[in-house]
């Protein structure tokens, strides 16, 4: 094999083709344990990987620890070893200016860290050294420990490794350790469900686990009591976007995933796996694709197909759920087929029916949702979904007040509803600050009073530049200070706390990496 240039980003190809059903479907399987490579001819002998078994796939690993971490570490080949192999794995004690640069640049720009050579402990079983037989493409996993790693100075802390052979080529692996206070608590300490949607155009999706809460209710300036800590914000998230686009030749709705969300989904081990692991659900927001045809005028062979198409994506990368945003379907176009009532409550049962465990959700504006304030066709969309939610950012919704010209979802309750949805915007402007003080003001008398209490939603969450700082905080504050009573600052009243990681204060931190 030649040298192997530093790989800490994931290299595993995947492809979807789209059939006329699921059956039909062509596949390339993303998982590797096969026996059969998913790299190109050409690139098959010159090409290994570094992997742990605590983020399987991942070249670029995130943890929260206070003092240790302990993980495996293997090495897999592309195609079975033609002889016995053994690499030997340690940790790099310094980086070389070239390695530093390419990590800051690549991930979250971070400017202010340190390798472990330089203030921690590195201990690795059997000497680092891990085998590959003949034939075989995995090896055997060798254990290590990182301790003593931050200083009162160092709060986040690069690990590097390398895998090297006999004939000195080399992989790698990365490790970004992160100091936190104290370990997260479990969400059930929250009672309320925040979604937010991740615009893989500009973001990383990993942003989502970057932020937890504090609740603390304050009798008087020093009679205070902590109800919960360290419970992270964000409980499900979006990722925007696959597209219903529509062939005219064969007149199919086609599932298009948007290159960026093709990406990340490809990637599943490094942008999806993480926020699994943690906790969050993750979902793919499926969206009208321009051409006239969405999901209110489908007929009932393209929803079958389309569905059969959805369940392939859902399967293939391990989604939690799917999520239907009726946004620029197009449904104005020249020659663009008339709007069916029935069509999109059909589309949302055929989805139940073929995946009965995952999560679904549908994004409310009052468009085509507004057809499923009743029964359509004999279908009841609440028995058919998780949770609704408006999408009218910036305006609290109550369907059930009296005058609303937002009508409920049939069979949607009120805890099943988000009326509350925010936009996180840059830094405001004076005018700006008051509207979001008096949308806090209107979504706290929604939850609190009238019974929508239990679900909230952020829209695409963005990173800070050298032109607008992003109140990210200040904003998903705002968002959670809703659910509780703030007696307008005067005593008793609930505090709502926002924490940020170190990882994600930094300009730029997040941004899509690819």
């Amino acid at each position: 094999m030649k040298r192997i240039i530093q790989n800490i980003s994931l290299c595993v190809l995947l492809a979807l083709v789209m059939g006329a059903c699921e059956e039909d479907a062509t596949l390339v399987n993303p998982d590797v344990v096969h026996g059969k490579s998913t790299v190109a001819k050409e690139e098959v002998a010159e090409t290994a990987f570094l992997w742990s078994t605590s983020s399987p796939k991942n070249g670029f690993i995130i943890y929260d620890y206070i003092d240790a971490v302990n993980d495996e570490v293997y090495v897999e080949l592309a195609k079975p070893a033609e002889h016995d192999m053994t690499f030997t794995i340690r940790a790099i004690p310094s980086l070389t200016s070239d390695q530093k640069a390419m990590i800051e640049n690549k991930y979250y720009h971070v400017k202010l860290f340190n390798v472990l050579g330089d203030v921690g402990e590195f201990t690795i079983a059997d000497g680092g050294k891990v085998k590959i037989s003949a034939g075989e493409r995995l090896s055997t996993r060798v254990g290590f420990t990182a301790t003593n790693l931050f200083t009162e100075s160092a709060a986040t802390v690069i690990l590097p490794l390398v895998a090297t052979d006999e004939t000195g080529n080399q992989c790698y692996i990365c490790y970004y350790i992160s100091q936190v206070e104290m370990e997260r608590q479990d969400r059930s300490k929250k009672p309320y469900t925040v979604i937010t949607y991740i615009d893989t155009e500009m973001m990383n999706p990993l942003i989502a686990d970057q932020y937890t809460s504090k609740l603390q209710y304050l009798k008087s300036r020093r009679d205070r009591t902590t109800i919960y800590e360290n419970v992270p914000v964000f409980d499900v998230v979006n990722l925007r976007k696959a597209l219903l686009k529509y062939d005219e030749l064969s007149r199919r709705a086609i599932l298009k995933l948007t290159p960026d969300v093709e990406h990340v989904l490809k990637n599943y081990a490094q942008y999806i796996q993480p926020l699994r692991q943690k906790g969050i659900k993750v979902c793919l927001s499926i969206e009208g694709g321009g051409t006239g045809i969405g999901f209110a005028n489908l007929t009932d062979m393209q929803i079958a197909d389309f569905v059969a198409q959805i369940k392939v994506t859902v399967n293939m990368y391990q989604l939690d759920g799917v999520h239907l945003r009726d946004e620029g379907a197009g449904y104005d176009k020249t020659g663009a087929p008339e709007v069916d009532e029935v069509s999109y409550p059909k589309l949302i049962k055929a989805l139940r029916e073929a995946m009965p465990d995952i999560m679904l959700t549908l994004a409310d504006d009052g468009g085509t949702t507004a057809m499923m304030d009743k029964e359509r066709g004999g279908i009841v969309v609440g028995d058919y979904i998780d949770l609704a939610w408006n999408v009218v950012w910036d305006t609290a919704v109550n369907p059930w007040a009296n005058g609303s010209e937002r009508k409920p979802i049939a069979g949607v309750t009120k805890e099943q509803y988000g009326g509350i949805s925010f936009y996180i915007k840059p830094r405001m402007t004076m005018e700006e600050g008051e509207l979001f003080d008096n949308l806090i003001a209107e979504s706290r008398v929604i939850a609190l009073n009238e019974g929508l209490g239990k679900v909230a939603v952020a829209e695409n969450i963005p990173y800070r530049d050298y032109i607008q700082e992003v109140a990210n905080v200040e904003g998903i504050r705002g968002l959670l200070s809703c659910f509780h009573d703030n007696n307008n600052g005067e005593y008793p009243y609930y505090s709502v706390q926002v924490m940020e990681t170190q990882a994600a204060e930094g300009y730029y931190s997040f941004r899509k990496d690819w």
